[in-house]
Formats: structure tokens, C-alpha cells, sequence
């Protein structure tokens, strides 16, 4: 385990020593690290977990910062783990996708044999209440149109008690005219507002 170490310098040695002195139980565990370290003369860094707990268990006469001066600092190199095969794979397909929606995005207004090809590949039902709507629209204004002739035809008949065919029939395309003009209009606004 890489662990960051400080360098063995005599006022470190010295500080250990007084530790060392002042744990009554010398079957602990610190006890133990602590007395390893002064015997091995080999050593040249020292955790710098083992100086932290014995600095706990000093009296703190001194700050650490004062125990540590003139020390070097050991800081071992990050050893990046090994990724995993299946994340790799998982991540360059999901980039791999991702450049895919970003080409698309750029390049939908491009081809329009494509985007009508997708369209109509996903579904042709929008496309058919689009053009149901429109019939539906069409139907609406030519009744409208057959309904006020029908209108104007029998008004005459009735307001006059006479059958006057040339009259009936006049006054029924005049109603279905005005009929037709406002419908017309309505109809046109209604488109302007859609585009």
C-alpha cells in the first residue's frame, strides 16, 4: 500500500524516543512500530501515520510542523488501476452514439430523402390526421356552402308562398356567395396562423 513517508532526521528520532518512553503498555501496537523504526538503522523514511499517533500520544511540547522541520516529504506516484474491458467498451459505444446524434442534429436539414424516409419508416399515421384533418376541413366548407343555397332556395318559397325557380335559384347563390367569401376568409386565417 502506498503510503506517504517522512524522512528519518535525528530530532524525529529524539521525538520517537520520548514517546517510546512514555507508553506504559508495551505490548500495544504502537509501541511495537515505534521501537521497530528505532532499531532498524536501515530505514531512511518513516510512515508518516506511525509519526501522526505518536504525536497523539506525545505530551505536545512541540507543534508537529517544529518535530517535522527540515524533513523531506516521500509522496509515492499515483499507480492508475487497471479499467475494466467492459467499461471501456460501454463508454466508446455510448461516444460512438453520441457522435452519431451530434451528425445528425447537424445534418437533418440536409437530405430530405432521409428525414421523409425516417418519417415515414417510423409511422404513417401523423401524415394521415394531417391529411384526415384537411379532408375534414374541405367536406366542412363545401357543406357550409350547400347548406346556405339550400337556405336561400327555400327562404324565398317560403317568405313568398310562390314556387319562383329563377328567384329561389338567385337568392340561393347569393347566400352560398357571401357563405363561400367568409369561409374563405376564415379559412386563409386559419392557415396564415399554422405557418
Amino acid at each position: 500500500m502506498n503510503l506517504v513517508q517522512i524522512e528519518r532526521t535525528s530530532s524525529i528520532e529524539q521525538f520517537l524516543e520520548n514517546v517510546l518512553k512514555k507508553i506504559d503498555n508495551k505490548n500495544s501496537n504502537n509501541y511495537k512500530q515505534i521501537e521497530n523504526i528505532l532499531q532498524s538503522q536501515v530505514t531512511k523514511y518513516i510512515p508518516a501515520t506511525i509519526l501522526i499517533d505518536a504525536y497523539k500520544l506525545s505530551n505536545k511540547e512541540n507543534y508537529l510542523h517544529e518535530i517535522l522541520a527540515g524533513c523531506d516529504l516521500f509522496v509515492p506516484p499515483y499507480i492508475e488501476p487497471e479499467r475494466n474491458p467492459e467499461l471501456n467498451e460501454r463508454i466508446e459505444k455510448l461516444k460512438a452514439e453520441q457522435a452519431n446524434r451530434e451528425y445528425d442534429e447537424m445534418t437533418k436539414n440536409v437530405n430530405l430523402n432521409r428525414l421523409y424516409l425516417n418519417k415515414s419508416g417510423d409511422s404513417i399515421i401523423p401524415d394521415m390526421k394531417s391529411v384526415q384533418g384537411q379532408l375534414i376541413t374541405v367536406a366542412n366548407v363545401f357543406l357550409t356552402i350547400g347548406g346556405a343555397f339550400v337556405f336561400g332556395y327555400k327562404a324565398i318559397e317560403y317568405s313568398t308562398g310562390t314556387k319562383n325557380f329563377v328567384l329561389q335559384i338567385s337568392f340561393g347563390l347569393f347566400c352560398a356567395f357571401i357563405v363561400a367569401i367568409a369561409d374563405l376568409y376564415f379559412l386563409f386565417k386559419r392557415l396564415n396562423k399554422l405557418e
